[in-house]
């Protein structure tokens, strides 16, 4: 029964992950039309939220089960960590190799998070 459960969560956790690259790519597609630079600078803002996050469930979603409870809580609390921190060094890299489009890269990051808050509300759940 548990490991059904973790199967559906972690099966909706990947259709999240697909919507939001769906939201980033849109995005970039739109910033296309202003410049090639503007739709990198999105891509790449989305791409550091996107990249972390799908770090994240990879991690949160390898270790379940009751037995292994300190694990399961050690992996999703090392996911979140790593999130952080790739999430901030994609963003340091983005701004370092897209100068004068810094504002679009936040854009880009401010999108991707928006598409990870509406995804759920998009697509059905439970």
């Amino acid at each position: 029964m548990s490991q059904a459960l973790i199967q559906r969560g972690h099966q909706q956790a990947k259709k999240l992950l697909l919507i939001q690259a769906i939201i980033i790519m849109v995005a970039a597609a739109i910033g296309l039309l202003k410049e090639l630079k503007v739709a990198l600078a999105l891509l790449s803002g989305g791409g550091a939220i996107f990249l972390a996050n799908s770090f994240f469930v990879y991690k949160a979603f390898s270790k379940s089960g009751a037995q292994r409870s300190k694990q399961v809580v050690r992996a999703f609390y090392f996911g979140e960590t790593v999130k952080i921190v790739l999430s901030a060094a994609l963003m340091v890299a983005a701004f370092k190799f897209l100068p004068g489009f810094e504002v679009y890269v936040l854009i880009g990051f401010v999108i991707g998070l928006l598409g990870q808050w509406l995804a759920p509300v998009i697509i059905k759940t439970n």
